[in-house]
Order: C-alpha cells, then structure tokens, then sequence
C-alpha cells in the first residue's frame, strides 16, 4: 500500500472549528479526518502534517518556502502528497510549489473544499477521498484536484466562489477526470528530466499587477517606475492589446524597460493566449519592451517572475529570457497550443 503525506494548511476545508491563528496538532487532523472519511485507510497509509492553519488570503511567500521545504525534506519517505489549502489563492501556491520543486517524480496535489468537512453536503469529503487515490498513481506534477477533475496547477484559475466546480485549466486539458473510473491522460503529463528533485526557494517579491481599462491615464503609473519594483504584469485585452493613442501607454513601457525593469503581458481573457505580433499596438508595446506571457496564467505569470528574479538576482536579461521558457508545463509553444485547442 503506498504511504501519502497530508498536509494541512487551513481554509474552508474546516475540519477543526478554531481561530485561523491557532495551530493544530497532527492528531487532530487525523481524528477529523477518520471519523468523517474512515475509508482513507483503505486508499493508503496515510500520515498527518500541520505546518500552518491560514485562510489562504493570508498566505505570504514565506509559507511557500515553509511548503516547499516540508515536501522536499519528507520527500524520499512518501509516495505522494496532497496539501489541503484554501481555495482563494490556491492557484499561486500550486504554481509556485511546481517552480521551486524541480525534478519531481512523484504526485503533489492540492485539493480543498467550498464547503467544511462536517457540515452537510460538503464537497470536502469527495475532494479529499479523490486526490488520495490520485497521489497513489504515477502522476510527476504539481497539481489541483476538484470536483471531478485534476488540472496541472501552474495552469489552473478559480472561476467560481459558489458552484463545486470551482476551478478551470483554460488552455491546457485536465490531467485526469473522476467517474465511475479514473482516468488519467499520460500523454498531457511531465516527462520527468534527467534531474533529481532540488528545492529552489529564493524568491523576490518586486512584482505588481495591474489590469488595463479604457481611460487608464499613464500618469497614474509614475510612482511604479519611481518604486523598487523589478516587473509588472498587466492584464491587457484580448490578444494583449493597450491604449496606444490617447492616453497611450507606451511611453510608459519604454520608461519602466529601460529603466532595467520588465513589462509582461497578459490577457484578461481566459482562453487563448496573448500575441503581440498580430495588431499594430501589439507590436508597438513590444517595440516599446513588453514581453508577451503567450498562454500562462496572470497568477502563473506573477509566481514565475518571483522566482525568476529570485533566481538570477541582478541578470535582467536572464530573465526576460527565462521568463517565455517553460519550466514546470506553464506555458505551450505556439504549435502545441493550437493543437490542443483543436
């Protein structure tokens, strides 16, 4: 039987009514657990792990690093692990985890719940029961499972803060899907690499966001240039499109790139994925430095620039290179990408 590790981390999953502050004891997961879900011990040989008790809103990039090293120093012990987590920003740590773990052989997924284990019609029980059973299978990723389905979680966004199938994989299909069988597409899974797992934490967090909407005024941004910051993320329209006459945001780009800053766009639609090369503004703002983020996620787009810019501290250009490579299944050349959709 294979041994899996649960971890918990907090969120509606609210299998002990205490104040998020509080810090639970494995023993009382584990008893929790049993008495609502006793056939996890049929799945596998499951052990209990608390390292923190947070709504995931307040999860900083410290409890990253705190996950990350927890899986890696537990790593030759187990066969899988799942980490239950809030939803809310489940889709960061997920993508962060599939950064900082290169090399990983073995199943690491992120389930949680809409509503707590013990109330009624809860969705917590079957998420859990579910990703049991997945991290026992040959499944080299970083991933999320809920409702029926289990996504790559670098690709992965929350579309939904009431319905049980809350979350979606955009551009890139489930890796696996949960009915009367499992069933797992392989042919979408990592290829592990001649590599060993590693654990790369280093992060820096000089990283912003911002959504662009018609009548965004530049001067807005002034302060964004003045600031530490080392790369912004702007969520554009449709294929990555900006104001680029009245109130145009180009001169704005130029400033921040040469400033030895970097200027990443996104879309904010969920399908497809950005180019700048197919109208004339796509093409000024990548005249003026952008870097197109193709077809990952903003929340994806962020953690990587957090990673990247811990990783080659100082190497602007490293980055800026690094940043379109796909390291952990983010992002797709154009020719898979098309072919997916299709």
């Amino acid at each position: 039987m294979k041994k899996i590790l649960l971890i918990h981390t907090g969120g509606t999953f609210g299998m002990v009514p205490v104040e998020p502050s509080q810090m639970l004891a494995p023993p009382d997961i584990q008893d929790q657990v049993l008495s609502h879900v006793p056939e996890i011990q049929q799945i596998a040989r499951v052990d209990f792990s608390v390292i923190f008790n947070l709504d995931s809103a307040n999860i900083q990039i410290h409890h990253w690093q705190q996950l990350a090293r927890h899986i890696y120093e537990n790593y030759p012990r187990y066969d899988g692990f799942v980490i239950i987590h809030g939803t809310d920003a489940m889709v960061y740590t997920a993508a962060a985890l599939s950064f900082m773990l290169p090399g990983i052989r073995k199943p690491v997924i992120f389930t949680g719940s809409q509503r707590p284990l013990a109330q009624i019609r809860s969705d917590a029980r079957s998420n859990l029961i579910n990703s049991l059973e997945l991290a026992t299978h040959p499944i080299p990723e970083v991933a999320i499972f809920f409702g029926t389905r289990l996504f790559r979680g670098n690709r992965t966004l929350k579309i939904s803060s009431t319905h049980y199938d809350a979350f979606d994989s955009p551009n890139f299909p489930p890796l696996a899907e949960v009915g009367l069988d499992i069933e797992i597409a392989r042919h979408l899974l990592l290829k592990p690499g001649p590599n060993p797992l590693a654990l790369k934490d280093a992060l820096d967090t000089r990283v912003f966001s911002f959504q662009f909407f018609p009548g965004l005024k530049p001067e807005y941004l002034k302060a964004l240039l003045e600031s530490p910051l080392k790369a912004v993320v702007i969520e554009a329209l449709g294929v990555g499109n900006l104001a680029v006459q009245e109130n145009s945001l180009i001169p704005w780009i130029k400033d921040f790139t040469r400033a030895g800053k970097l200027v990443v766009i996104t879309s904010q639609s969920p399908y497809g994925r950005t180019d700048l090369n197919l109208y004339e503004c796509g093409q000024m703002i990548q005249d003026a430095g952008g870097i197109s983020a193709h077809d990952m996620t903003t929340p994806t787009t962020i953690v990587k620039l957090m990673f990247l810019l811990g990783q080659y501290a100082g190497e602007v250009g490293r980055v800026r290179d690094e940043l379109t490579v796909p390291l952990a299944g983010e992002i797709s050349p154009e020719e898979t990408e098309n072919r997916i959709q299709e």
